[in-house]
């Protein structure tokens, strides 16, 4: 296709085919056409938008459609949610044993709160 207009190897061409595309009837017929569409649009009311909302879909539908692409991507990368899960599980052990019978003294009770927003630290993070 590019030899037959010259744009091939050679880069030479001995018609200008934008003027043959202008000068063609086709192109006539084509600009016909797309003015009877604007003539014919221009009578038309103008169409009134039904939602008058500032997104195009509701939020329960944003969240059903982005709950399900993520849990695909989970799915398909397996590697990725066993990793996540065994570091929460072993982070979870971890902060759990540290502070394991605490007393209920006042650095007793301080802990065992220590121990709350560490595990709600942790779960955020990750």
């Amino acid at each position: 296709m590019l030899d037959v207009i010259g744009a091939g190897a050679t880069a030479v061409s001995d018609k200008d085919w934008h003027g043959v595309w202008l000068n063609s009837p086709e192109c006539k017929d084509l600009a016909n056409d797309i003015e009877k569409i604007h003539t014919e649009g221009r009578t038309r009311p103008p169409v009134g938008a039904t939602v008058n909302t500032q997104f195009a879909a509701s939020w329960l539908y944003q969240t059903r459609a982005l709950f399900k692409r993520q849990h695909l991507a989970y799915w398909r990368d397996p590697t990725y949610l066993l990793s996540k899960l065994s570091l929460n599980i072993i982070g979870g052990l971890f902060i759990g044993f540290t502070f394991f019978k605490s007393k209920n003294t006042l650095q007793g009770s301080q802990d065992k709160l220590f121990v709350c927003l560490c595990s709600a630290q942790a779960c955020c993070i990750r």
